[in-house]
């Protein structure tokens, strides 16, 4: 889709939801499952995935660990959010990426040491491949980031809540 395309879409998209708010709210169920060893099928509507973790940490290495699909979260709605709204704004880019850099511990996870953040360092560099000006894409930056999902859930609390069932073996399969 190219950028004129996408601006129409997302301006239709504000048009509608500004309208009807009830429009842009979801719910969405997804599954990450586990059957053996550390191997994780996650599921949501037709996409499949699955997570593993490194041999040296037990598992099987058949997929990336569930921080890569953090860090691919991250990483992916950002470049896609500076992508829609550079579309939305106007401002002409070729391309985007995002390099999403992380200083981790993993002793808060493996030794209980709470006192250990797991992450104690999240940054990112964005690259723009454009001939706008400078400012111009600071705004798209801007007001890209001020959108962003993925920044909110790693900037803000948010309340999370867990319940447990017990499913006999006989009704899992």
């Amino acid at each position: 889709m190219n950028q004129e395309a996408m601006q129409l879409a997302l301006q239709r998209a504000e048009h509608v939801f500004s309208r009807h708010p009830g429009a842009a709210k979801l719910q969405v169920i997804a599954r990450a499952t586990v059957r053996e060893g550390m191997r994780c099928e996650f599921s949501e509507d037709d996409w499949r995935f699955v997570a593993d973790m490194p041999e040296a940490l037990g598992g099987t290495a058949t997929g990336p660990t569930p921080s890569t699909f953090v860090r691919a979260a991250l990483g992916t709605c950002l470049a896609i959010g500076y992508s829609m709204r550079a579309a939305y704004l106007g401002v002409p880019i070729r391309g985007v990426e995002v390099e999403v850099q992380v200083d981790a511990d993993l002793r808060g996870m493996f030794c209980g040491q709470a006192e250990v953040p797991n992450y104690s360092r999240l940054a990112y560099l964005v690259s723009f491949d454009s001939d706008a000006p400078e400012s111009d894409l600071q705004r798209v930056l801007d007001e890209a980031d001020e959108r962003s999902p993925y920044l909110q859930l790693f900037r803000k609390s948010l309340s999370v809540s867990r319940t447990m069932r017990v499913v006999p073996t006989a009704a899992v399969a």
